[in-house]
């Protein structure tokens, strides 16, 4: 899983900038949507493993990472205009990152703990 800390040197076509950033926000709008309805958390993970599933897998396991990290980024310049929707997304963002990485191989929950760091 991406750490975020750096925006990645990638040139996107202006249809994907777009595409990216909605699929995204789908994923956390549903995530909100959950928690808003008091899912458990094994509903939760199922819920998360779903949206992640819909709407920002690809076929090839290099355009997932991409269009998770230009998505993260894309977002983060929309919801940091103001406190409360810099909160939401933070929180949101949160949220996917903990139930993406419950959903990790115990292998690949270290990997991504080390750069987390």
């Amino acid at each position: 899983m991406p750490t975020y800390r750096v925006a990645p040197q990638l040139e996107v076509r202006l249809e994907e900038f777009e595409l990216f950033a909605i699929d995204r926000l789908r994923v956390l709008k549903g995530i909100s949507d959950g928690l808003s309805r008091g899912k458990r958390p094994e509903e939760m993970e199922k819920l998360v493993s779903e949206l992640w599933k819909a709407h920002m897998r690809h076929q090839d396991p290099a355009e997932t990472l991409n269009k998770d990290i230009i998505s993260h980024f894309v977002l983060r310049l929309v919801y940091c205009r103001t406190e409360e929707l810099r909160k939401w997304f933070l929180s949101m963002e949160n949220t996917l990152f903990r139930y993406r990485f419950r959903l990790e191989s115990p292998e690949s929950q270290v990997a991504s703990s080390l750069f987390v760091m």
